[in-house]
């Protein structure tokens, strides 16, 4: 499946540009950059479903489900044209070692979800930004470990978007990298420690940080879970798509 469409660059984010420059990383919102108001109540109907989402063997923590889809990119000046990329594999990303294949929903399929990307392709610096690349899109039910230790993706930007939680905890950290131990264990301060709500974005410069999140922690009254979509935007080395 590949959509020929190209889309229009918005204007406004010149501000978000710099303080992404400075700082290495910018917190914003869905409805802040647009998004329509039910679009996380729509997408995660549906997406986030079991029809959808997976565990797949030696996936850890090990009581999350998934799926992903990478997306090819063409930018052409203020224009961005989208295409599915052949292969989703994974490799050596996130502390754990080797290949794996996941649950792919092709994305390119629904119009909703072209504009997420294309919104979040948007939030690179136009400096910044490889004429042509891949785009990972990673959707994550987790139910108590977020993740385990501060870690590099590797990749050029991460982009995360919190569509719905359960409980309280999942606060996001950022740490720079001579602040963690080559075990993954912190040892300076935090740059950043905010507990994301649905809605909330928060994209950053892989390179400048060491990032995770805390545990889920249980409501009183009912089962914990986080919803997010990790994206990234890949260096071109990831897929050789260019």
């Amino acid at each position: 499946m590949s959509n020929d469409a190209a889309w229009l660059g918005l204007d406004g984010h010149e501000d978000l540009w710099s303080e992404l420059d400075s700082r290495g990383y910018v917190v914003t919102s869905d409805r802040s950059l647009g998004l329509p108001e039910k679009f996380r109540q729509n997408f995660s109907g549906a997406y986030f479903n079991e029809s959808t989402l997976r565990h797949d063997e030696g996936d850890w923590p090990v009581d999350r489900i998934r799926a992903r889809d990478v997306v090819r990119y063409e930018w052409h000046d203020d224009l961005v044209s989208l295409h599915e990329h052949d292969v989703i594999t994974i490799t050596d990303r996130a502390g754990i070692p080797g290949k794996r294949e996941h649950a792919r929903v092709e994305l390119l399929e629904d119009p909703a979800a072209i504009d997420l990307i294309r919104t979040f392709l948007e939030l690179v610096p136009p400096k910044r930004r490889q004429s042509c690349g891949t785009f990972g899109v990673n959707l994550f039910r987790t139910f108590t470990n977020v993740v385990t230790t501060p870690h590099h993706d590797n990749e050029d930007f991460i982009i995360l978007y919190v569509l719905g939680r359960v409980g309280d905890g999942a606060e996001t950290y950022l740490y720079h990298p001579e602040d963690v131990t080559d075990d993954g264990q912190p040892i300076g301060k935090p740059v950043l420690w905010q507990q994301l709500d649905p809605g909330d974005i928060i994209i950053f410069d892989d390179k400048r940080f060491k990032h995770g999140a805390t545990p889920l922690v249980n409501p009183v009254d009912g089962r914990m879970y986080r919803d997010a979509l990790v994206c990234t935007v890949d260096y071109t080395a990831t897929y050789a798509a260019c």
